[in-house]
């Protein structure tokens, strides 16, 4: 028989079961232990739908080829026959066999019947497990059968020990799905990178994951999201786990008399199994490794030319124009703050307005012995310019000087006080003449000019920043005079003249948090409160204290912690070689809904356990679905339902 298994009942088995005379009651309870130590699952009852327009019933295994837990198999293939037609689809996708095979088994349908074909020889004297999760399902409405799972011996011995857990983000906290679970013998972390496992699982939505049918010995724990199926930690895009200390198996029965039923002869005798060690709690992360490569580029207009490369890029690099022999002084280049991208823009008409441009690129990469080497990568960019559309030109036309409009930021109604102004140019400015920017204030029809000091984008030679105190709910004026900036190609600007208010004071919150229980340095992290959870501020703290989040407009956030052991101000991933695990994280348990004109005031008390999860109740999300369901109930009540 077959049989399914309810994770939440694997790590804390119990069992009951009546033993009819006394004198056998020993000889019973070493059987009884043998059993559960070797397989521990809920029968798959078999049955037929009762009746009804929908078949909700899944598929029953009727015969397995071995028999479950069988010993001593030499074979090339398992066979499954069900009580209906299924679907075998999905089987190849999600079936995981524990010790793992080089090469995948065939899939074949005979009727009703599954069959495994092998395509090499099994291990010796090894158990093997059969994992299918939810791939098997009935072929009329596709129920699956939940959890189910097989196992046999190709030797005398019936391995039963396991290892179980869950596999979170280190850095957001959420479960990690089909995430690849692993148990090396070989000791040394280099077996992670090199060699497939001794044993597999995979996790499911909960990021729970379960290894049955392991030997004895001793096991290094990995994670991985193994994105080439190659079983190996070899990219650095793929996210890591390990456990901090090695995994020694084991399982003990534990008998407990309880009472006497009926007479002398008929006891219950109930008990359950330990496995060791407990949960295990793996933390994924993505090393920071040095992987330099030109990922892309582009050159969407005539005079700018994008690279984009996969790490930041050192002071040593350098773009050359190969072909056409460019002047001199024929680019700027600009950065993004991260460093790895680079925009050349061309200052030189003759060379824009060439269809093809040859670069050569050169910037450092690691070699084979992780040796900083120059890489040069020669690089075509053709650019086709649109068609333009033909316009008749008048006699007396005079032709228009060409011009250029900065951007900024200002929000006319309600501009945040927090916020200082941004001026931006298209293309990169030659010249800007700072004292040609005004800022007054205005009181009734009185406007009084402002000191202020422009300031210069120290990553972007298209940006300059404007910032001022400002008073709430007050009116300004910012002005920038025509012809103060020039780009690189002699355009001026368009004079820029816009009146605004600032926001209103009573329309922010405030969040002010009382953190206790600190044993390390830490930051505390404002968060958006969406799928992305965008770092909005940030506080480092030192110990326990009061912190405030001020001007906070009226929507939802998400506070996190970050245990700052080494007080960098950041968070920190692992590292798989040092054997450094991630920095740990803790959430405040609710979403916070600020409102204006208020002050939110809480205590956080911070205590993490690697068991933490993550479970934010957003309060009045939960109040508007309760009251739904109310409306629901009163509505069914009203319509006699």
């Amino acid at each position: 028989m077959v049989r399914n298994e309810n994770p939440q009942r694997i790590l804390s088995n119990s069992i009951r079961m009546r033993f009819f005379r006394m004198k056998s009651i020993v000889p019973a309870l070493i059987g009884l232990s043998f059993f559960y130590l070797v397989f521990y699952t809920s029968c798959a009852n078999i049955g037929s739908p009762t009746g009804g327009p929908k078949d909700s019933i899944p598929p029953v295994v009727v015969r397995t080829i071995p028999e479950l837990r069988s010993t001593n198999f030499k074979g090339s293939d398992i066979r499954f026959t069900f009580n209906e037609y299924i679907i075998p689809d999905e089987i190849g996708e999600k079936l995981i066999i524990s010790p793992p095979m080089k090469k995948k088994p065939v899939i074949k349908m005979k009727g009703k019947t599954l069959i495994i074909e092998f395509a090499e020889n099994l291990r010796k004297e090894s158990t093997y497990s059969f994992d299918f999760k939810d791939a098997v399902a009935d072929n009329n409405e596709k129920n699956p059968i939940e959890d189910l799972r097989f196992s046999f011996s190709t030797g005398a011995t019936f391995d039963s020990l396991r290892v179980a857990g869950y596999v979170k983000n280190a850095l957001n906290q959420e479960p990690v799905e089909k995430a690849l679970v692993m148990l090396h013998r070989q000791k040394d972390y280099t077996a992670f990178i090199d060699s497939i496992p001794d044993y597999i699982g995979t996790t499911n939505k909960e990021g729970f994951f379960m290894i049955d049918n392991v030997a004895p010995g001793e096991y290094r724990l990995y994670a991985l999201t193994d994105a080439d199926n190659s079983r190996t930690y070899n990219s650095n895009s793929e996210l890591i786990a390990f456990a901090d200390s090695l995994i020694v198996p084991s399982a003990h029965f534990h008998a407990e008399t309880d009472t006497v039923v009926n007479g002398l002869d008929t006891m219950v005798v109930t008990g359950h199994v330990d496995y060791q060690p407990g949960p295990q709690f793996l933390m994924m992360f993505e090393e920071e490794k040095f992987d330099q490569y030109l990922d892309s580029y582009k050159r969407n207009q005539a005079n700018k030319c994008d690279f984009y490369f996969s790490e930041s890029l050192s002071d040593s690099f350098r773009v050359n124009l190969l072909q056409p022999s460019p002047p001199k002084d024929w680019s700027f280049l600009e950065t993004n703050l991260k460093r790895d991208s680079i925009t050349v823009w061309l200052t030189d008409t003759i060379l824009s307005n060439q269809d093809s441009l040859k670069f050569e690129l050169r910037y450092q990469v690691l070699d084979s012995l992780q040796q900083l080497v120059t890489k040069l990568d020669t690089i075509q960019m053709i650019y086709s310019a649109p068609k333009a559309q033909k316009t008749k030109r008048k006699k007396n036309d005079v032709p228009e000087v060409p011009t250029i409009t900065l951007s900024n930021n200002i929000n006319s109604s309600a501009h945040d006080i927090y916020q200082r102004i941004r001026i931006e140019a298209p293309e990169p400015l030659a010249s800007f003449d700072t004292s040609m920017v005004r800022l007054f204030s205005i009181v009734d029809t009185v406007k009084t000019r402002l000191p202020i000091v422009v300031e210069k984008d120290t990553n972007s030679i298209r940006k300059y920043y404007v910032d001022y105190p400002w008073e709430p709910n007050s009116n300004y004026e910012f002005q920038v005079d025509s012809a103060a900036a020039r780009n690189i190609y002699g355009f001026p600007n368009n004079k820029i003249d816009q009146k605004f208010k600032t926001q209103k004071e009573d329309f922010y919150g405030k969040i002010i948090l009382t953190v206790s229980g600190l044993n390390d340095p830490a930051i505390v992290q404002l968060l958006a409160n969406n799928k992305e959870e965008k770092v909005l501020q940030k506080i480092q703290v030192l110990e326990d204290g009061k912190i405030e989040f001020p001007f906070l407009k009226p929507e939802k956030y998400i506070l996190r912690l970050i245990i700052d052991s080494n007080k960098n101000g950041k968070w920190d991933t692992g590292f798989l070689a040092d054997h450094l695990q991630p920095e740990k994280v803790v959430y405040y348990p609710k979403v916070i809904k600020i409102r204006s004109n208020f002050e939110y005031k809480e205590s956080w008390e911070i205590n993490y356990t690697p068991d933490y999860k993550k479970l934010l109740i957003d309060e009045e999300a939960e109040k508007e679905k309760a009251r739904k369901k109310e409306q629901e109930k009163k509505n069914k009540t009203q319509t006699g339902e």
